[in-house]
């Protein structure tokens, strides 16, 4: 495992594994062998990735024209990281010298930075507004914590935030983690600490002064799962994760696992319209596997089509999937004993761009059809693909 996984990952980060009941028909790729070089053709924009967990850099999709973005990596390495919008700021995630988890860090134009999260806590997913007026952040303070795969976890204590970046002001949102804003900006969801997905109403911001609450729905529960679960998880659904939001912010997916020994534990992706009381799809991925792995969902830019990474611990394999939300079709596009998490999808939705950590490499995907299309060494880290404002 990377140095990057060890850091980062805690408890109750789940994957998932072999189906205990038979798997539906898949395609398998052809080949895992990756054509050498970009494919040509790609969306326009910028890829930001972390080099080794040094620096944040930047280049084109296709790996040219790389240049470092930050070069103070040695007091405090970068995880990974996130443009505005405009592309005049990036969030930042960096691992901080004596701290058990990450930190969140804004860095502003004239490149001076911020730090969001409070000392000793564990960041658990951040986003940007859609307008680039907002940073989300879930801080875990005390008890078990999640990462990447934005589980909560029995027993964390934290809150998920909203900075207002042109007043430098931070309000707490509710307990949660793994924040999500609608595309149209009106709603924050994240995974509420009590074992639910919550939705909180944003338009209490467009108000004089700061909002002493924000208005919540809880848009389905633990217990609402495990009725719906019974015949994949009859033990019951233990843990749920971060909701995602479609491109048109008509559907949710989100993630839970059952209660249980974890590596017995199944775990359920589910979509359902953003309401609630919506009836969720359910897909059964398998067994958890390991505690330390993280599974990850996103969305196309364009479309209802749901990518997501697992790891199988036993035996070692790593998969990436994508789920059609309109005719429930999920296909393998990759298969490999090589160590991958980390993806972005192109802006125009075309193009998936997976990290390998072994070799350091990056290959392209298209998400119809299985095997990668193309690969660029060295890769990096997080990297995250937008058509964010220019930035020289």
């Amino acid at each position: 495992m990377s140095a990057r996984l060890a850091t980062v990952a805690a408890a109750f980060l789940f994957i998932a594994g072999a189906c205990s009941t038979p798997p539906p028909p898949r395609a398998l790729p052809a080949s895992t062998a990756a054509p050498s070089g970009a494919p040509a053709g790609l969306a326009r924009g910028r890829v930001l990735y972390s080099s080794g967990g040094l620096d944040l850099w930047a280049s084109g999709p296709d790996g040219s024209g790389r240049r470092a973005v930050t070069n103070d990596g040695a007091s405090g390495g970068y995880a990974g990281g996130r443009w505005s919008p405009d592309g005049s700021m990036v969030a930042a995630e960096r691992f901080m010298p004596g701290e058990g988890g990450t930190a969140l860090f804004l860095i502003r134009t004239d490149g001076s930075s911020v730090r969001l999260t409070k000392v000793d806590t564990f960041l658990d997913g951040y986003v940007w507004s859609p307008d680039g007026r907002y940073r989300a952040y879930g801080e875990v303070t005390s008890g078990a914590t999640a990462a990447a795969g934005g589980l909560t976890a029995v027993g964390a204590v934290g809150d998920v935030h909203i900075y207002v970046v042109r007043t430098a002001t931070d309000l707490v949102v509710g307990p949660g983690t793994h924040p999500a804003f609608s595309p149209d900006g009106t709603h924050l969801g994240y995974a509420h600490l009590a074992g639910a997905i919550a939705s909180a109403d944003l338009s209490v911001l467009a108000d004089a002064g700061s909002p002493g609450r924000f208005p919540t729905q809880l848009l389905v529960n633990l217990a609402d799962l495990t009725r719906l679960s019974t015949a994949i998880a009859p033990r019951g659904m233990g843990l749920i994760g971060g909701p995602q939001y479609s491109s048109d912010g008509k559907l949710i997916a989100y993630a839970a696992i059952e209660n249980g020994p974890v590596l017995e534990a199944e775990q359920i992706v589910y979509i359902q319209e953003a309401i609630p009381g919506a009836p969720p799809k359910l897909f059964a991925l398998g067994k958890t596997g390991a505690l330390h792995h993280v599974a990850d969902l996103r969305w196309s830019p364009t479309s209802q089509s749901l990518a997501y990474t697992i790891i199988n611990a036993q035996p070692h394999h790593h998969w990436l999937y994508v789920i059609d939300a309109r005719s429930s079709e999920r296909r393998e596009l990759f298969d490999s004993q090589k160590h991958f998490l980390d993806y972005s999808w192109s802006p125009d939705g075309k193009t998936i761009l997976l990290q390998v950590d072994d070799g350091d490499q990056w290959l392209y995907f298209t998400p119809e059809h299985p095997g990668p299309i193309g690969s660029v060494e060295p890769g990096g880290w997080r990297p995250e693909w937008c058509t964010c404002g220019a930035r020289s």
